[in-house]
């Protein structure tokens, strides 16, 4: 992994750097530093993650993938306490069913939604592939956040699930090929969509977006 650290040009979150704790990034820096005190695997995805390798956007959407068990619940919550509500026992549930849950941040509203899917897989992938960056120039704090050929696939997985109908998600999948189309890795990209059945998805995209 790398530290990228963003420009506003190119690859910035536009609209979302003031504060440490007063707007999603601040939110987002917050939650990762607690997975990262308790050494948890975690991921940031989402609208987030794809405005941070493609089209410049404004965005209020904090999504993670985190490899908690059970028993991560409650120092997890331990951390975040002093600055997020939520319920122990739904949380506790959710991540034993390997399901997903949200956290409220009480100062600002945002809502945190993390996902705990099986960490296997395409998820496992996208771990491994992850980037380490700065998503504030002002704070310096790096972070994990999903690759720009996972969060394609993830998008476009999500795009299936809407029945092809999110125009946001199909405009988000062209923006990160379009701005990471000398360096995105076009062939691994390719390999998962085989695996999931998203290759007619992921050929449509490549088209739009002028890629071979």
């Amino acid at each position: 992994t790398h530290v990228a650290r963003l420009r506003r040009s190119r690859e910035g979150l536009v609209g979302l750097n003031a504060g440490p704790a007063h707007d999603p990034v601040g939110v987002a820096r917050l939650v990762a530093a607690a997975f990262e005190k308790l050494g948890t695997r975690y991921l940031l995805g989402g609208s987030m993650a794809s405005t941070t390798f493609g089209e410049p956007r404004t965005t209020r959407d904090v999504d993670f993938v985190a490899d908690l068990e059970p028993e991560s619940v409650s120092p997890l919550l331990v951390e975040l306490e002093p600055d997020f509500d939520g319920n122990r026992e739904w949380i506790t549930a959710e991540t034993r069913r390997r399901g997903s849950f949200q956290l409220v941040h009480r100062a600002t509203f945002i809502r945190v939604d993390v996902f705990v899917p099986p960490w296997t897989g395409v998820h496992l992938w996208k771990w491994q592939q992850r980037r380490r960056v700065v998503l504030d120039p002002k704070d310096g704090t790096a972070i994990d956040v999903t690759s720009p050929e996972g969060i394609v696939i993830q998008k476009l997985v999500w795009f299936r699930e809407t029945g092809g109908m999110s125009e946001r998600q199909w405009r988000d999948v062209l923006g990160v090929l379009k701005y990471q189309a000398r360096t995105i890795d076009v062939r691994v990209m390719r390999n998962w969509s085989r695996e999931l059945g998203l290759e007619t998805l992921l050929d449509a995209a490549l088209h739009d977006a002028g890629l071979p």
